[in-house]
């Protein structure tokens, strides 16, 4: 059934959620001033006193910080989207996007250094939290003073800048929800940008994937550990768009698997999920697109900025704390990350280099004893993990040189030598070159990759470059750039669409779910005893739409399936370690093959045959999902399953005024196999495509650009990114003004 089916309340189209929208904005501006009033008046509001505090909270900060933009910052322009721009020189103009960041994301930025810190729980006037005892026993903080220690004076007087300009907004006006929270911000400092970047890291890295390697080691012989998971032994979409694969992959898995149901035990600790990626990047000739996929907030993870720097535009989006374009463009290219599957762990031998104790104290608030060594935390058996989050030179801010550089080969040069969590990086210019590479730092055995070995692929034949958080079939230091990535399939599908010469927008939002049917095949015998559940599955059109039907089922049959095969290969880690064992990533072909060759050598523990494993996900799955869902379970469509989730960070605490602060939660489309990577509260936090060539330039975001919720840029472009849109902005030229 197509999407346009749906029923009324669930129309997506721009129409329908701008006229929402609409309604939300005028009933939280009339709720802001009527609070004003009432609190000019004394009158508390009775039961909802918290809610009429905060609407009134949220009048002070807008007119505030519009003053104070006024007083301090007059050459700063912000637009109704809530975009600013600021020009002047290179200090000037951080500090002025600084303080665009604070008015803007203020809290989510307080949050997010909070979170990393370990002193999420004293925000909101609670004690700290069993995450917040974890983060101080990593250590982050105490690292992130030592980075900032050792970072170059030029970047140390970037970070500097702009925290002058989050400080100056911090000074003069609370941001309102720190008012509801009763909290005062404390000011912003460079150690604060670099606990942003740590965030990322715990994002966008595994720091228990050595586990992994030292398990498939112990099983198949050492290094081969590291062979599997290169990725280049399995089926991938190669970084020029060709097809790779070497059944070397097949025969590895089959024997790691083999290797550990001899072993005869059952797994000793639940795994985590499979990794949640998303992030998409391609570039057919000179034109270049990109949407990275994170945690979605309200306001928007990302923060989209113009600038002109000592006469030089720059556009594009960064990440609140950090200041640096992670993506955007100048007159002269344009540049897109997606996460690169690389190594950035290690674990180090007590007694070896680095693993001498520098900090061994008890944390008075959490009583967890806290024990660092020069190298990084020290691990329940006395070994230390080096992770490059944690470390100088792993953490730096040289991406911010992007901007300055002229060709897709100066901006290569950068990010290799730049430290910030692995990303493929690529790049267009207005010559029609188009450039991959590895920003960031990696390890390959055990040390660091020098920016000179960086692998790097300019101007394919195939004149396309993609990149899907896959194996990348790029030859690395270590036999592969690539490590544990995630599988190939966006990777392929894309390549098949740009070939097409299908628009960028509808690649962005392509939702076609291939990657379920071989599994619909597998499980398809054994789903007559649910005759609803079956009529379901075979119903399924094939994509993750709105209106798919099954796909639930699908997933979660997937998920269920693929974790008992693999549990013998996850390592067993102390409950009480810092880190949990990472999950096998890609490798979902092979997987699918080794299911249907039923083998009794790879049968899991606690299984007859494969029939009865496979009989167990289906009763599994459908007494699971009826219990979630209902009775009606089997007739629900993805979209009553697949929300928006987006939420305010204080919407639970505002339950009344949840209906201003979160978006509307509306059915989503796509899965995490799709272009389109979507679950709850997840997916493409930004959407651009740019053409350095032909001077186009193009956007869409989710969240919102402003934490103001009287702000047009609460809710700027939403409508836009719901329907898959991509909405025109001036190419940057170097005319713009303030």
């Amino acid at each position: 059934m197509a999407d346009t089916a749906l029923p009324r309340w669930w129309d997506l189209s721009p129409t329908a959620v701008r006229a929402r929208t609409a309604v939300r904005a005028t009933a939280v501006r009339v709720g802001a001033t009527t609070a004003a009033a009432l609190s000019a008046l004394g009158v508390s509001g009775g039961p909802v006193a918290e809610e009429v505090r905060a609407l009134a909270a949220m009048r002070r900060f807008h007119r505030a910080a519009g003053k104070a933009r006024d007083d301090l910052f007059p050459r700063l322009r912000v637009d109704r989207r809530g975009v600013p721009l600021v020009a002047g020189t290179e200090p000037e103009v951080w500090r002025g996007l600084g303080f665009a960041s604070a008015w803007s994301h203020g809290f989510t930025m307080d949050l997010t250094r909070r979170r990393v810190a370990g002193t999420s729980g004293a925000l909101f006037g609670g004690a700290a939290t069993e995450a917040d005892a974890r983060q101080r026993r990593i250590g982050f903080a105490f690292y992130a003073e030592r980075i900032v220690a050792a970072l170059p004076p030029g970047q140390r007087a970037l970070l500097d800048a702009y925290a002058d300009g989050v400080n100056a907004l911090l000074e003069r006006v609370t941001p309102w929800e720190h008012t509801v929270l009763g909290v005062t911000p404390d000011p912003w400092s460079a150690v604060d940008s670099v606990l942003v970047v740590q965030d990322l890291f715990q994002q966008l890295t595994d720091p228990g994937e050595h586990e992994l390697r030292a398990r498939l080691d112990a099983l198949l012989g050492a290094g081969r550990g590291a062979e599997l998971l290169a990725g280049t032994v399995g089926t991938t979409t190669a970084v020029d768009g060709t097809p790779r694969s070497d059944a070397q992959g097949l025969d590895l898995l089959r024997e790691a698997i083999a290797a550990a149901v001899l072993e005869g035990r059952e797994q000793a600790q639940p795994g985590g999920p499979a990794p949640v990626l998303g992030s998409n990047a391609w570039s057919v000739g000179s034109v270049l697109a990109n949407d990275v996929h994170l945690p979605l907030g309200v306001p928007n993870t990302l923060f989209f900025a113009r600038a002109v720097v000592d006469g030089d535009p720059v556009q594009g989006f960064l990440r609140p704390g950090v200041p640096v374009f992670l993506a955007g463009a100048t007159p002269w290219l344009a540049w897109g990350p997606t996460r690169l599957c690389g190594r950035t762990s290690a674990r180090l031998p007590a007694g070896s280099p680095g693993t001498e104790v520098v900090v061994d104290r008890v944390d008075a608030e959490t009583g967890t004893r806290v024990v660092l060594a020069e190298a990084g935390p020290v691990l329940s058996d006395g070994d230390v993990l080096r992770w490059l989050a944690l470390e100088p030179g792993g953490v730096e801010f040289g991406l911010s040189a992007l901007p300055r550089c002229r060709t897709a080969a100066q901006a290569c040069e950068v990010a290799a030598a730049a430290g910030s969590p692995p990303i493929s990086l690529l790049v267009t210019d207005r010559d029609g070159r188009q450039a991959w590479t590895v920003g960031g730092r990696v390890l390959a055995h055990d040390e660091l990759v020098e920016p000179a070995a960086v692998p790097r692929v300019v101007d394919p034949a195939t004149r396309v470059l993609v990149t899907a958080n896959n194996d990348l079939g790029v030859p690395g230091p270590d036999g592969s750039v690539s490590s544990n990535a995630y599988p190939h399939d966006r990777a392929r599908r894309i390549t098949t669409l740009v070939r097409r010469s299908t628009p960028t927008a509808t690649v962005q939002s392509d939702v076609d779910a291939a990657f379920y049917a071989p599994w619909r095949a597998v499980f398809r015998p054994y789903l007559t005893k649910f005759p609803a559940v079956a009529a379901a599955v075979e119903g399924w059109d094939g994509t993750a739409g709105v209106q798919a039907t099954g796909l639930h089922y699908l997933v979660l049959l997937h998920g269920l399936l693929r974790g008992k095969v693999l549990a013998p290969l996850r390592p067993l880690v102390a409950a009480d370690d810092l880190f949990g064992p990472a999950e096998l990533g890609a490798l979902d072909a092979e997987l699918a093959q080794l299911v249907g060759e039923a083998s009794p050598d790879l049968l899991p523990p606690g299984f007859r045959d494969w029939p009865h494993l496979l009989r167990w996900c289906v009763l599994a799955a459908t007494r699971y999902l009826e219990k979630q869902l209902g009775p009606d379970a089997p007739t629900l469509p993805w979209g009553a399953v697949n929300r928006l989730g987006l939420r305010h960070p204080l919407s639970a605490r505002l339950p009344r005024l949840s209906w201003a602060l979160d978006r509307p939660n509306l059915p989503r489309r796509g899965c995490l196999q799709t272009v389109d990577a979507a679950a709850p509260g997840f997916g493409a936090a930004m959407r651009f495509e740019c053409d350095p060539v032909a001077g186009r330039f193009r956007v869409s975001w989710p969240g919102g650009q402003s934490g103001d919720p009287l702000s047009p840029g609460y809710r700027s472009l939403f409508a836009d990114w719901v329907a898959g849109r991509l909405v025109p902005l001036p190419f940057p030229t170097g005319e713009e003004r303030p």
